[in-house]
């Protein structure tokens, strides 16, 4: 490999033969090699080059886009700068970046491409305020340390694809695809950085099999088109954050496992699918489901962690999709959310009576509420558990009725060997469990009880067991409308 110097490097850029290949030099650049692409031969091919030293910049004030460039197994250790190029094709395979970055400003390309395992070791891919017009295609780049992906102020007329990538820290802005956009099968390697997409517009877009990492962030994004996130993030780490966005066609999460995922201010004008979804938290708030969403079989592993708000949101939608089986499920979550938030309101209560002096009536209300939620829960589960609120209305009747027998039997000796008393507590005890019947059960005769404990026992028993009833037969009626 033959060591010279950068212009000497440019003299053969620049010579009259315009040779097509330019292989096995090593490159040292002393500060800035400024290179006009309208003196370089229309297709270039630069392999086996080791690059060093200062920035190696391209520039081109003709806007013809006729020129090829192809960087095949270089080494960059110093800067590369495209600076208002007009190309047709920009080719990088299998390169090894070692430098500050690689920068693309206002430059119109028709093809770009990164492929063939380019490895960022050091330094940023950086494009700005540019265009591409025919192609534009990442895939396999492995970014190291503390390298970036950063695209701004970019607009997209061609398919646009970033695959197989494992990315360090990303960042898309102010940038507009118009074509197909896909995001596919890429990882982060890091824990801390982010993944951020701010005031873009999408229009058919596909995130599939991408493993967001613990920080990624739409904001203010548009989506034209159908949008899939499919199969997308690891349940371990993935946080998944939407902010002022809008989706205009149907959007799809299904078969996805995140860690938690944060809908805020999000509007979705046609149909929103999250079947067969994991997630370990939810978080939705000013969301508005124009149409329906689809959320059959999610499954939210931390669901006590989730809002009371983001409950009642994924359970109204069950309730349109007439998904009754899971719409019964979140309306047991949303009953002990409201437990949850009773108990979190009465402790703040606890922590500050003075303050709140002036609101006695509603912490007693909230105690009502707790209890009669309590309530619920232990009989029938909040109406959804039958064979709970059977044993609960056997049980709880017996019981009472055997401190009834006990009261109205107080002054007598019972012959626990005489059949009669067991067939007078029996036959006293079906009589106890019917509802309307107000007269003594262990009497043969249509007579009232004359003590007064009884009669507590016995009116409290008969609400105990209408109660028991009623959670029973809405515990068989849950699968009904």
């Amino acid at each position: 490999m033959e060591k010279i110097s950068g212009e000497d490097f440019k003299k053969i850029l620049y010579s009259d033969q315009g040779d097509d290949i330019i292989s096995d030099y090593e490159v040292e650049i002393e500060k800035r090699l400024n290179i006009n692409l309208e003196n370089v031969y229309l297709k270039t091919s630069f392999s086996n080059i080791i690059f060093t030293g200062g920035t190696l910049r391209f520039y081109k004030k003709k806007q013809e886009e006729v020129h090829l460039l192809d960087f095949d197994n270089c080494t960059f250790f110093c800067d590369i700068h495209f600076d208002a190029c007009n190309v047709y094709s920009l080719s990088f395979i299998s390169n090894i970046f070692k430098c500050g970055n690689v920068l693309l400003t206002n430059c119109e390309i028709l093809n770009l491409n990164f492929n063939g395992h380019n490895v960022f070791e050091k330094g940023n891919l950086e494009i700005y305020y540019s265009k591409f017009v025919s192609s534009f295609s990442i895939e396999d780049i492995k970014y190291k340390n503390s390298s970036e992906l950063i695209i701004k102020e970019t607009t997209f007329d061609c398919p646009t694809s970033i695959t197989n990538t494992e990315i360090n820290q990303l960042v898309i802005s102010n940038s507009f695809f118009k074509q197909q956009f896909d995001f596919f099968r890429n990882k982060s390697n890091n824990k801390i950085n982010s993944f951020f997409f701010n005031r873009c517009e999408f229009n058919y877009s596909s995130f599939f099999k991408t493993k967001f990492n613990n920080d990624t962030h739409f904001s203010d994004c548009k989506f034209l088109n159908v949008t899939k996130f499919e199969s997308t993030g690891e349940e371990i780490k993935t946080v998944l954050r939407f902010d002022d966005c809008e989706f205009l066609n149907q959007v799809s999460f299904n078969k996805s496992r995140i860690y938690k995922i944060l809908f805020n201010n999000i509007k979705f004008h046609d149909i929103v699918s999250l079947q067969e979804t994991y997630f370990d938290i939810v978080d939705i708030d000013r969301t508005i489901f124009e149409k329906h969403a689809n959320f059959d079989d999610i499954q939210i592993k931390q669901i006590y962690n989730c809002n009371r708000r983001t409950i009642r949101t994924i359970k109204l939608q069950l309730q349109k999709a007439e998904n009754k089986i899971d719409y019964n499920k979140f309306r047991v979550y949303e009953f002990n959310a409201y437990r949850n938030d009773i108990k979190m309101k009465l402790k703040e209560y606890e922590k500050d009576k003075d303050h709140l002096s002036h609101r006695v009536r509603e912490p007693i209300q909230l105690k009502r509420d707790a209890f009669v939620l309590w309530i619920s829960d232990i009989v029938s589960e909040y109406g959804t558990d039958w064979k709970r609120a059977l044993n609960f209305t056997f049980f709880s009747g017996l019981l009472i009725y055997l401190a009834f027998f006990s009261v109205e039997n107080f002054n007598q000796t019972i012959d626990l060997s005489n059949w009669n008393n067991w067939e007078k507590l029996i036959s006293g005890f079906f009589r106890f469990f019917v509802v309307t019947d107000f007269y003594n059960p262990l009497e043969s005769d249509r007579v009232y009880l004359n003590n007064p404990l009884s009669w507590i026992l016995f009116i409290f028993g008969k609400i105990v067991i209408a109660f028991g009833i009623y959670e029973t037969i809405q515990s068989f009626r849950k699968f009904k409308a």
